[in-house]
């Protein structure tokens, strides 16, 4: 059984409200949880109250395996936690410079 780190949606259309869960990866988004750690409300304005989670259970839970996903990973980031199992969100593909987008618009094609 692989646990996750992931968020459950709640609230109402276009008020979300999520929270936080050990959850089982095969379980469906909405679905039963294993424990839940705590709560995140994007739409609060107080930073402090926007995400609240028991920070040490979420530590436990890190050290035994589970995988955040990458929303909860940022939002444990911002909280302090430092763990190898977080992960940073995947970048975009960069950006060519315009020098070279210039060079590829003039070179002659064969």
């Amino acid at each position: 059984m692989a646990v996750k780190l992931r968020l459950k949606r709640l609230g109402r259309t276009n008020r979300a409200f999520y929270r936080l869960n050990a959850i089982d990866s095969r379980t469906p988004r909405d679905g039963r949880v294993i424990e839940e750690l705590g709560f995140y409300d994007p739409i609060e304005k107080d930073k402090a109250k926007q995400f609240v989670a028991k920070l040490d259970r979420c530590r436990y839970w890190l050290d035994n395996g589970a995988i955040p996903s990458e929303t909860v990973s940022s939002l444990l980031k911002k909280s302090g936690v430092e763990h190898k199992q977080l992960r940073l969100p995947k970048p975009g593909k960069p950006k060519a410079a315009p020098a070279e987008a210039a060079k590829a618009a003039e070179a002659p094609t064969a």
